[in-house]
């Protein structure tokens, strides 16, 4: 079993477990205990700290995953390079709050519709930017260390939890709205301080650089990769997340919130690609310094297959449930119902995809990826500002998927045409028409829910809907043999059920 399948696998039990926690927390109970307005200051807060904690990292993320295999040297504590990071981030970070005072006047913003909860809690997107930055440039110098588990762990599991004892907590009421805020921060910092507190544990926390090694060259090719780096990077932020600052400026606070729930539930189709893209693009930075162009291409073809497989799975098990959705949370939210779907979309096409961005980051070509992004970024933009006055949140969720495909487009012509790389085959044409099929069962089945039984009639209506899709879906995709590493897979789990 090699080192992707290892790290995945168990990278995507810990993400499956969260997605679990994530889906009680996010999909169910901030709906059903704060308003869509108090949940619009939830997504605007994360989602800005994120745009300038990837600020803040100036690129360097981009250069330990293509420039780390020069620097690795374990008895010498990697040449310094840790110290680089460092000490380059600490500078990215203040760049990162000047830029934040700056722009805090317009984060607030004069919405006539919202109720100026975001100005009484905007300042606590420092506090999450700083604690953001150090986990993610310590989660990928983990990576490059061959262990991405352990952000992934304290990201997606240990986070989720956290977060769910904060919202208990409210719940009990041994806190109000301003309460949750603060203790929310402290939830989502956590991961960056523990994670933190493990590198200086494994003696890894070295931060004073080695000027030594820096040759000119290297030198050039770090300030390169780091420019470049940082247009993807930031870019990459702005797509993922410039809808809810669009909608929160276009539409308000409420409609923000709303739509960030709801694409809570579209997004949960890209939970196979988290674990996957960390460890991909580190090995595959490897195989591009060795030269072993076909062994870049078998994971480019056995990613994409995959990741359809699964994403198609998730998308229509959600998707033949969405009555179920609305079932349990507040008539307020019913807006967001195609929110649902075409995130659905647009995670589908990324995950089609495969880990072409990860073999364009660690190519010699990174520069055009950097375009391809911007060009993406610039979709996304006119796209939004097209379609949220047309459809209001259902278009923001419209223009993420259109962005999406072309960007995956973008890529796949690309590395089609100067490696020879390319992922499709008729399985994944298999795939879909399988999903097609497997989604059917969702339409047949007379609605079970009931108002006099409501709990249970709707328990009973998912476990029924759920399981005739995973079976007719499961069931089709090991007879017809759509991916022989599945069905070998199934066999060894049979197998070792049989010895037990």
């Amino acid at each position: 079993m090699g080192i992707i399948e290892k790290q995945s696998i168990k990278g995507s039990i810990y993400s499956y477990i969260g997605v679990a926690i994530g889906f009680v927390t996010a999909g169910l109970l901030l709906p059903n205990i704060f308003t869509p307005a108090q949940n619009g200051v939830i997504e605007l807060l994360t989602s800005w700290a994120l745009v300038f904690a990837t600020l803040a990292t100036l690129g360097l993320n981009n250069v330990t995953v293509r420039l780390f295999p020069w620097f690795r040297n374990k008895a010498n504590h990697h040449n310094g390079f840790f110290g680089i990071l460092f000490w380059v981030n600490m500078a990215g970070f203040l760049l990162a709050l000047i830029l934040y005072f700056v722009l805090r006047p317009w984060i607030i913003g004069d919405n006539p519709n919202d109720s100026g909860l975001l100005a009484k809690y905007v300042d606590y997107i420092i506090p999450l930017s700083a604690f953001t930055t150090i986990y993610l440039v310590i989660d990928i110098y983990y990576s490059v260390l061959m262990n991405a588990v352990r952000g992934i762990f304290l990201k997606e599991f240990v986070q989720r939890v956290l977060i769910l004892i904060v919202i208990l907590g409210f719940i009990a009421s041994l806190f109000n709205f301003s309460g949750f805020i603060l203790f929310y921060t402290v939830a989502l910092s956590l991961p960056g301080i523990i994670i933190a507190v493990l590198l200086m544990k494994d003696g890894e926390f070295q931060i004073r650089p080695n000027p030594e090694f820096l040759t000119p060259e290297l030198t050039k090719s770090v300030v390169s990769v780091a420019f470049f780096g940082v247009t993807i990077a930031f870019s990459n932020i702005l797509i993922l997340y410039l809808d809810r600052i669009l909608i929160n400026d276009m539409l308000g606070v409420e409609e923000t919130g709303t739509y960030g729930r709801m694409a809570f539930y579209g997004t949960l189709v890209s939970i196979p690609i988290r674990s996957v893209s960390k460890i991909s693009a580190v090995v595959v930075g490897q195989h591009w310094k060795d030269g072993e162009h076909d062994a870049i291409n078998k994971l480019y073809r056995d990613t994409s297959l995959h990741q359809i497989i699964f994403g198609l799975l998730i998308f229509i098990g959600i998707w033949g449930n969405v009555k179920n959705i609305f079932h349990m949370i507040p008539d307020s939210y019913a807006t967001g119902r195609y929110v649902i779907f075409y995130m659905g979309i647009s995670n589908l096409f990324i995950m089609a995809s495969g880990i072409s961005g990860s073999i364009m980051t660690t190519s010699s070509h990174y520069r055009l990826l950097a375009l391809f992004v911007v060009a993406f970024g610039v979709l996304v933009l006119t796209t939004n500002l097209i379609f949220i006055p047309i459809m209001g949140i259902a278009g923001a969720a419209l223009a993420s998927a259109i962005s999406a495909l072309f960007y995956a487009l973008m890529r796949f012509i690309f590395l089609w045409w100067r490696y020879g790389m390319q992922p499709y085959t008729w399985k994944h044409a298999l795939a879909v028409v399988i999903a097609v099929v497997a989604y059917l069962p969702a339409v047949l089945i007379p609605d079970l829910y009931q108002e006099n039984h409501k709990i249970l009639s709707l328990i009973i209506d998912i476990g029924v809907r759920s399981a005739a899709i995973s079976i007719v879906f499961v069931g089709a995709t090991l007879l017809l043999n759509v991916s022989p590493d599945l069905n070998r897979r199934w066999k060894e789990l049979i197998g070792g059920l049989r010895l037990k």
